[in-house]
């Protein structure tokens, strides 16, 4: 199993580069800039990393045709990737935050993602790129000079439509703050659709995002992982019927507002949603508690190993060296020992 961290949309290009080389020190495999719709650029905040490192891959996620032409992304990501010597990830899917900053619709999601990706899996140094979608279109795009080995595109997909173009195309497929349950499926409708396409279970990275609460004191993890539940699978029904039941469900939905609202204020105070809920929320949406609960979270990991995952990305996000330490000491040396 591969392990990479995703960090904070808040970090500078100076703690990314700090971070990512704290990562690699720990033998990560890659290390990942959010973008979000207030955060610095996330291409431009890997240059110092991409510059710094020497092993470890690194990229932007999530960008999105939605915000950027695929063309636009291609010259970023090939940049990015030339200033690692061909390490460079990305991470693109469907309409997120940005969407809504830039007041765009959400119309033909897997279409532009679809596109987008096949536009950049064609960049080609040696001969001209002429691509005409169906949304997009590219002419005569040679960058002559991105010789490196190629990017690896990853698209983040959980539902049926997005996993079914995914498998056709993408070098890896990213799920999000998944439940068990729910990966228990998705890996079996990727395992289904992959035959469809007629690719092999070796041709596609299967990644799952995890949120990473876990501190030396409990307290503090707990607080941490309520002021960010927001974030979590953005609270779809689809993830919590598999721990909630219906009662409990509609009285989250009910309370998104407050949620979103707790978030938004850095409070772990959540208005309306029942102490023992947001427990549940905590506990099965992320991995929290304090330095005693790591072998619990280490059996999960071993499971998702068993199951068929190649790769967990830890969200990471107050207290990101700790985190990065601790997981780099007591999590990766038992997991590769096994």
């Amino acid at each position: 199993m591969n392990f990479h961290v995703i960090l904070d949309p808040d970090s500078s290009s100076h703690e990314v580069r700090e971070l990512g080389l704290l990562a690699e020190s720990y033998g990560f495999d890659a290390v990942w800039t959010s973008n979000y719709p207030s955060s610095r650029d996330p291409f431009i905040n890997l240059c110092p990393l991409a510059l710094a490192s020497s092993k470890i891959r690194l990229g932007p996620l999530v960008v999105t045709p939605y915000e950027l032409h695929p063309y636009k992304i291609a010259k970023a990501l090939a940049s990015l990737n030339e200033l690692c010597g061909g390490r460079a990830n990305i991470l693109t899917g469907g309409p997120t935050g940005v969407n809504a900053t830039m007041g765009m619709d959400f119309s033909r999601m897997v279409g532009r993602t679809r596109e987008c990706v096949e536009i950049l899996k064609q960049v080609n140094p040696d001969e001209a790129l002429n691509y005409e979608g169906d949304i997009y279109q590219v002419r005569g795009y040679r960058p002559s000079w991105a010789t490196d080995e190629p990017p690896f595109i990853y698209i983040g997909a959980n539902k049926k439509q997005m996993t079914h173009m995914a498998t056709g195309i993408a070098d890896g497929l990213m799920l999000g703050d998944t439940t068990e349950q729910r990966l228990g499926s998705s890996l079996r409708l990727i395992e289904e659709n992959l035959e469809s396409h007629g690719r092999r279970r070796d041709d596609l990275q299967v990644s799952c995002l995890v949120a990473w609460h876990v501190k030396e004191d409990k307290a503090l993890s707990s607080g941490e992982a309520k002021r960010y539940l927001a974030l979590r699978g953005m609270l779809d029904i689809w993830f919590l019927e598999t721990f909630l039941d219906e009662d409990e469900c509609r009285i989250v939905d009910q309370n998104r507002g407050n949620i979103f609202t707790a978030y938004k204020q850095k409070t772990d105070v959540i208005e309306g949603v029942p102490d023992e809920i947001v427990d549940k929320l905590v506990d099965n949406l992320s991995m929290s508690g304090d330095y005693d609960d790591i072998d619990r979270h280490i059996d999960t990991l071993l499971r998702y190993c068993k199951m068929g995952l190649d790769e967990v990305a830890f969200k990471l996000h107050e207290d990101q060296a700790a985190a990065i330490s601790v997981i780099g000491e007591r999590i990766l040396p038992v997991l590769r020992s096994r």
